[in-house]
């Protein structure tokens, strides 16, 4: 289970080359890009949420994980990494606001998933150095990725939302393994912050004149996400679901 979504995703990089660059629209404005409203995908309500959620769950009483679960957990743990430290490149090479705004969003998802490690009494597979992943198949990808993203600004940002689209559909699979509650607290709060970014990333995309097409979520289940407004950090576990029949 671990590698299973992060494979599918290697597969579709090397087989439908959906990268390939329909707009060279390179003479966009960082300026205009930067007056998008953007800051609402890392805003300190999503994170206060979160990091509460997360303290109230460590001062709970837990049950342990099962092997499948942590599985998941590991798995997550450098999912979440890797879109930091694609970002944090990308950051560095095109100065856009939305790269540094979720390379932050993504710096707490990452503790978020370290919380979890430490409460379930987990090793973290992170090595510590940027790029460098205990996971083959998320070191195979984060090379392809960050391949593509260095092409041009369009693709970076085709990139992201590739990202966001694994994470949020590796959470749905990972959220119907598991009732472990306090797991499924966390998870719940990834994915909503995943669908923030990607509608982000669409948005930017639209700015230069490209329609992103998925290719990990179904166009259903995209255009449910892109139609609905950004989610707020409520607390509220599933919400996003039980308005959308998921």
């Amino acid at each position: 289970m671990k590698n299973k979504m992060t494979k599918f995703a290697v597969a579709i990089i090397a087989v439908l080359g959906w990268f390939a660059c329909d707009n060279e629209n390179d003479n966009v404005e960082n300026e205009m890009l930067n007056d998008l409203p953007l800051v609402e995908v890392t805003t300190d309500g999503y994170t206060n949420v979160l990091t509460s959620n997360l303290k109230t769950v460590l001062a709970s009483e837990t049950t342990s994980p099962l092997s499948g679960e942590e599985e998941g957990l590991l798995l997550m743990r450098e999912e979440e990494l890797l879109a930091h430290d694609v970002y944090s490149l990308f950051e560095e090479l095109y100065e856009l606001k939305i790269f540094s705004n979720i390379t932050s969003s993504e710096a707490t998802h990452a503790q978020a998933m370290l919380d979890l490690l430490n409460l379930f009494g987990l090793e973290d597979p992170a090595t510590g150095v940027a790029g460098v992943y205990t996971n083959e198949t998320l070191q195979t990808l984060y090379a392809e990725l960050t391949e593509k993203g260095k092409v041009s600004v369009e693709e970076a940002l085709k990139v992201g939302a590739f990202i966001e689209e694994v994470d949020i559909k590796d959470l749905e699979e990972l959220i119907g393994e598991t009732e472990n509650e306090e797991i499924l607290l966390v998870y719940d709060n990834l994915q909503r912050g995943s669908r923030n970014h990607l509608r982000a990333f669409v948005k930017v995309l639209k700015s230069y004149d490209i329609v992103y097409v998925p290719s990990v979520l179904t166009q259903e289940d995209f255009d449910a996400i892109i139609n609905s407004d950004i989610e707020k950090g409520n607390g509220c576990r599933n919400s996003y679901r039980y308005q959308h029949g998921k």
